[in-house]
């Protein structure tokens, strides 16, 4: 049997990987383009190396890029949802 994965929480999911690897590039200075996720301790080792290389201020705009980034993938994934279900119903 399939299981149908709700939309919302697929646009969710994306979104949370986009923070994540968003925020694990700016705090490391790694950009890998073909890498699709990071793992829960690669995360919290770059948190915690980050903590003694920068000030709070710079922590916290990395944070607001961070998440300003996943909110913007959830919008864009939420309107491909939408725009592909109307071309649906229309036909």
């Amino acid at each position: 049997m399939t299981e149908q994965l709700n939309p919302e929480d697929w646009a969710w999911h994306i979104s949370a990987e986009v923070y994540r690897l968003n925020l694990y590039s700016r705090l490391t200075e790694k950009a890998d383009q073909n890498r699709s996720s990071v793992t829960d301790e690669e995360l919290a080792e770059a948190i915690r190396d980050s903590f003694t290389q920068m000030n709070e201020i710079a922590y916290r705009e990395m944070v607001k890029l961070a998440t300003e980034a996943a909110l913007e993938t959830y919008d864009r994934v939420v309107s491909s949802i939408v725009k592909r279900s109307r071309v649906r119903l229309r036909n």
